[in-house]
């Protein structure tokens, strides 16, 4: 299988105060074209400043992330913007939507955005048409032409996966993409989101749900800055429902010291 993520001793340390802050340690681990990965962890493990510092987000402080074949730390600022506008897409717990645009025209910006890349090969129309086909998939299209105050907030974080996924990216990070939703609407996005997993899409998201992660196919506990360990599920089936894989990964957990 084709590495999308290959990380290598990666360290990340923040000086406050004149104190060094080692938030993440030593960090290795590669992630293959089609996986799904769930990062767990108490609170101030690191989880999210792992995401964002793989993806590019934040910098590193050593070590080596290979993203797509490129290293991260070997780009320019403007080549890291368009990376991550090309090929990789972002869903976070706060959805980040801007107020003045319809629900549509948040999700077509950063398709116009990218028409000016090197080989685009696409229009606005193009755009258009492939942001109708996300939305009628996620059934949300009835919302196109709502306020982001107007629809629910399960409606606002399907919108957000169409978002991410409006440049066809090799890979999605998620941080805490359900954790301010109710079950219901929990359980649409993670459909939505398993669905685009098994359509090629690698996943990366950080969760504190067990049922969440449990839908992945392995999960990585962090401690302190360093993965203490990773629990393989395997691949999930909606058809065979996720409890035997829930009360696996919460006993693999529990060992942990969850």
């Amino acid at each position: 299988m084709t590495a999308v993520l290959e990380v290598t001793n990666l360290c990340k340390t923040y000086i406050v105060n004149k104190s060094q802050n080692n938030v993440l340690r030593n960090i290795n681990l590669t992630l293959h074209e089609g996986e799904f990965v769930s990062v767990m962890g108490p609170s101030g493990s690191g989880k999210s400043t792992l995401l964002y510092t793989v993806s590019g987000m934040d910098q590193l402080t050593a070590g080596e992330v290979v993203f797509d074949g490129q290293s991260l730390s070997q780009l320019s600022e403007k080549g890291m913007a368009e990376l991550r506008l090309h090929k990789m897409g972002f869903i976070f717990q706060q959805m980040h939507m801007l107020s003045n645009l319809s629900v549509y025209d948040n999700i077509i910006l950063s398709g116009y955005q990218a028409l000016s890349g090197k080989g685009s090969g696409r229009s606005r129309s193009d755009v258009n048409q492939y942001a109708d086909a996300l939305m009628r998939k996620l059934n949300i299209i009835e919302t196109a032409a709502h306020d982001i105050t107007e629809v629910s907030g399960g409606q606002l974080q399907r919108a957000c996966i169409c978002r991410a996924l409006i440049n066809e990216p090799a890979m999605l990070f998620a941080d805490e993409p359900t954790g301010a939703l109710n079950s219901k609407a929990a359980q649409e996005v993670m459909n939505e989101l398993c669905r685009i997993n098994r359509e090629g899409t690698t996943l990366m998201i950080v969760t504190h749900d067990v049922k969440v992660a449990a839908q992945s196919d392995k999960v990585l506990y962090m401690v302190d800055g360093n993965i203490q360990g990773e629990h393989v599920l395997g691949k999930y089936s909606p058809e065979q429902g996720s409890r035997e894989r829930e009360r696996s990964l919460t006993g693999w957990l529990m060992e942990m010291g969850w």
